[in-house]
């Protein structure tokens, strides 16, 4: 059977050669720093293979929430053109609930895809409108309004391309990954491409206890990476650990079909990790997300990268790997790093941006304004959570210090703070934002000769 397999893939490969299959995989609530890869303690031998043969960017940066993250990768717009700024604050349809990203926005990384000739699926959670608005043709997603086994992860709820499937007794992940199997190994002669945001590690609640909050259920994995039959709970490193092996099965499976070395394999985390960095303004620690790639096909082996990587920047890069090109009618934030997949001569990012509620982050190589609005002196450095890497110059009188902050306050002229008083969200930004503890004001060095803008 699986000779058989490989003998149609193979077909399959010489007609789409110049079009790898293409998957973007997204885990949820994760930092770097929870990660061996990059530094932490936590192994994870699929991934740390794929970024050895692959590479792994040490600057990726996504926002400090589900939503907004989402909002971008889909669209490849910053906040300020979706105004999705955080999971209480976007412009809502009829329902109350988000007016549908897809229905806004012409062009979306599931539209932009199915254009360019690819089968599409969309496997996980989606929090941001309908699927079919999307372009996506295919998917499987996690029942979260509806599905009684939302917080309970040992059993399954998902919309299967449009029928409710409920299995008990079979992990929410699993099913997930056995769909994207059953998907990718169909037989087509053209390639495909797979949004997969996962629900894990994201926090819950306990089934037996409501109002405790911690890690979901996970199936058990001994010292050799093999199941035990057994489940465990508020184990954080349990669930690092079984996204990975579910990886590793996927790339197993790649293998056996033929399909590995014509594939493009993306893993990143949406936001920084609960507790830590999730819905923190400081440093990078919000934004700051693990990001592999992995192509064996055509990626030379390249490990640890420098190059400086946001969300908006997956869209025209998956755009670019297939072969196609952005619409030259609509506006897009990101830079393709398909150049560096692909073994060509590659321009990187002067600078990444990043913003929820009314914070906004900017970074380049070697500078740093976080949410709160410090600027920082990060050297060479790219691990935030390591004490002192970075300094703090907000307060710094060096006219060279200032001249920086300077010319990074220009670039920030271009992607302005959300206006308060938009009559759009002007009710959420009060109730969410202005009125709440959360509430940050960024700070503003007494020597930027800049007007306030009444926006509070």
């Amino acid at each position: 059977m699986k000779t058989l397999l490989f003998l149609i893939f193979g077909v399959c490969l010489a007609v789409n050669a110049a079009k790898p299959n293409i998957i973007f995989i997204l885990s949820d609530d994760i930092s770097p720093k929870d990660y061996a890869l990059y530094g932490g303690k936590t192994a994870s031998p699929v991934l740390e293979k794929m970024a050895e043969d692959g590479l792994y960017f040490k600057t990726a940066w996504a926002t400090p929430r589900c939503m907004p993250t989402r909002a971008v990768l889909l669209t490849g717009k910053y906040a300020v053109r979706t105004k999705v700024f955080e999971n209480q604050v976007y412009p809502r349809g009829a329902d109350h609930y988000i007016k549908p990203l897809g229905e806004r926005f012409e062009n979306t990384l599931g539209s932009l895809m199915t254009a360019s000739g690819y089968r599409t699926a969309m496997v996980g959670k989606i929090q941001t409108g309908t699927v079919q608005s999307y372009g996506f043709q295919r998917w499987c997603l996690v029942n979260h309004a509806e599905g009684k086994y939302i917080f309970d992860m040992r059993h399954s709820d998902n919309d299967v391309d449009g029928a409710q499937v409920v299995q008990d007794d079979v992990h929410s992940t699993d099913s997930l990954f056995d769909y994207l199997h059953e998907f990718t190994a169909e037989q087509s002669e053209d390639p495909w491409f797979v949004y997969m945001p996962l629900n894990l590690p994201h926090w819950v609640r306990n089934p037996d206890n409501p109002d405790k909050w911690g890690p979901p259920w996970v199936p058990e994995l001994d010292e050799n990476g093999q199941k035990t039959g057994k489940l465990v709970q508020n184990d954080f490193e349990a669930c690092i650990r079984y996204i990975d092996y579910k990886i590793g099965g996927f790339v197993e499976h790649l293998k056996e079909t033929g399909q590995l070395e014509n594939t493009v394999i993306m893993y990143a985390g949406d936001n920084g990790a609960n507790l830590y960095g999730k819905s923190n303004p400081d440093l990078e620690k919000g934004v700051h997300v693990p990001f592999v790639v992995y192509a064996p096909g055509t990626l030379k082996p390249t490990g640890a990268c420098d190059e400086l990587v946001d969300f908006t920047d997956v869209i025209p890069t998956c755009v670019e790997l297939a072969g196609g090109a952005l619409p030259e009618d609509d506006v897009f934030d990101g830079h393709s790093f398909a150049p560096l997949i692909l073994g060509k001569p590659f321009e990187g990012r002067e600078w990444i941006f990043s913003q929820w509620f009314g914070c906004r982050w900017l970074r380049t190589q070697k500078w740093l304004i976080d949410g709160r609005g410090r600027l920082y002196d990060c050297g060479d450095n790219r691990n935030e959570w390591v004490p002192g890497a970075y300094q703090d110059v907000t307060e710094s009188t060096d006219e060279r210090v200032i001249a920086v902050r300077k010319n990074l306050e220009r670039i920030l002229e271009k992607l302005p703070a959300p206006d308060y008083n938009d009559p759009e969200l002007a009710p959420q930004w009060k109730k969410q934002w202005l009125d709440n503890k959360k509430f940050v004001d960024p700070y503003v060095p007494p020597y930027l000769e800049k007007e306030s803008d009444g926006k509070r």
